[in-house]
């Protein structure tokens, strides 16, 4: 329950972070904690598994909002953390992993509206900003 409170918090400063009237990427851009990225890194990547474990997204689709959202944090992190966050999502296991525990819960998820929502949210925000990250 805890994650799940956590991810919807998330999702909507990701999508108040990426409306219009955000800064832009860069110097005014808003910097994140390292700790504050790694869990949205990894939440956005189980949302877009979820969504191709859901059939919600295609591969090609989870995997180009996977890049997007490493994108859109990476430039949002100083150099050091940026290199960090770029360490742990190339770490053999991550994506399996993720992709392992969204496929195991998707009987629980894919009946879950706000998921689906989430998705099409997210995934509408990440297609409008693709050029900007």
């Amino acid at each position: 329950m805890f994650y799940r409170r956590v991810l919807c918090s998330i999702v909507a400063g990701i999508v108040v972070g990426l409306s219009p009237v955000s800064g832009q990427a860069g110097q005014n851009a808003p910097r994140y904690e390292y700790s504050v990225a790694v869990q949205e890194i990894t939440q956005l990547y189980w949302l877009a598994e979820t969504a191709n474990s859901c059939g919600w997204a295609t591969r090609q689709e989870a995997d180009e909002f996977e890049a997007f959202a490493v994108r859109f944090l990476a430039a949002h992190l100083s150099g050091s953390y940026r290199a960090a966050l770029f360490s742990m999502i190339s770490e053999a296991g991550f994506q399996p992993g993720v992709q392992r525990v969204a496929f195991e819960n998707r009987t629980q998820n894919c009946d879950q509206a706000r998921w689906k929502n989430g998705w099409t949210t997210f995934k509408t925000a990440a297609d409008e900003n693709a050029k900007r990250y």
